[in-house]
């Protein structure tokens, strides 16, 4: 130690202590409380929601889910950044919009990149896809929303047998070819392959598309099987009963209240209250009254109390 150190500790009683020692020690025996605890409880993680498992499972599911995308009716349609540059449903506090700040960073454009972007890869082996997939693109706006919304009908009285979907007949255009073409597709296991083709590094990451593609419906239906939806505290929960992250739980806690529990700025306003508490606690000892609490409320002194006991008070001195 310096001398300015040993100054400040004299008369102050020492022992030795190995402190590599005992931290190797509480380091081996957290390892194993925590290689026994997964042994024995494990994680209950829920299989990853396929495609190739919608398809085949759910046909009826996953067609509607496609036609309500090429229909135009999936929520990022309006989201706003960082999919699209509509800015108008960003979400705001006190009129800021952080969103407005960064832009569409990831731009995405459902009905092309979720649907027709696959279909063309589909196009390339199966003449009839392809067909169908020239005359709707041919088609103005107006037409190709009235077939996708035809579509869309004659799906609420379709049936289904051995992955096979039948819908009444109707003035569907060529929506109904494309759609048992995005089927095939899925059934085949290579939608998120499809989807995620345009990345530019062999080996991306990136599956924000493909995680898109069933989020409005399947996703909100599987995680409301497991209670994990947000208003079911789901940001907290692992499946079924179990705990989740615990240090997620202050900020899950935020959405249960209002005005977050129903505003549809929810997720800045419970950021902007979880970034003003760690705020709070990081300033600490530079609030005068609230970095003086300690000294006042003398719990120091309780916690040393067999060093005070000895009139350690008595040797201690400033620095």
């Amino acid at each position: 130690m310096s001398k300015r150190t040993e100054e400040y500790f004299k008369n102050v009683p020492m022992k030795s202590y190995d402190l590599l020692r005992e931290g190797l020690i509480v380091l081996a025996l957290a390892t194993v409380i925590v290689v026994v605890l997964a042994a024995v409880f494990r994680s209950p993680d829920y299989p990853t929601v396929r495609g190739e498992d919608v398809a085949n499972l759910q046909p009826i599911a996953f067609l509607q889910t496609s036609a309500d995308i090429l229909a135009g009716n999936h929520g990022v349609q309006d989201y706003g950044p960082p999919y699209t540059s509509d800015t108008e449903n960003a979400q705001s506090l006190f009129g800021v919009k952080p969103a407005d700040w960064f832009g569409v960073t990831t731009p995405v454009d459902p009905a092309e990149d979720l649907v027709l972007k696959p279909l063309r890869r589909v196009a390339l082996l199966n003449s009839g896809v392809a067909n169908a997939l020239q005359e709707y693109e041919a088609a103005n706006p107006d037409q190709q929303q009235a077939w996708a919304t035809a579509y869309l009908d004659g799906l609420d009285q379709a049936t289904e047998e051995s992955g096979k979907v039948s819908v009444p007949s109707g003035d569907y255009g060529p929506v109904a070819a494309m759609m048992n073409g995005m089927l095939a597709l899925g059934q085949a296991g290579l939608l998120e392959g499809a989807i995620e083709s345009g990345n530019q590094l062999p080996y991306s990451l990136n599956y924000t598309k493909s995680l898109l593609f069933f989020q409005d419906d399947v996703d909100a239906a599987v995680a409301e099987k497991l209670d994990m939806k947000g208003d079911q505290w789901g940001v907290s929960n692992e499946t079924g009963r179990f705990p989740g992250a615990w240090w997620l739980w202050p900020y899950a806690f935020l959405y249960q209240i209002p005005p977050m529990s129903s505003s549809p700025n929810a997720d800045l306003q419970a950021i902007a209250i979880a970034f003003a508490a760690f705020l709070l606690l990081f300033l600490i000892p530079l609030i005068p009254i609230i970095r003086a609490l300690p000294r006042y409320l003398g719990i120091h002194r309780l916690i040393w109390r067999d060093w005070y006991r000895r009139g350690g008070s008595r040797h201690s001195q400033s620095p």
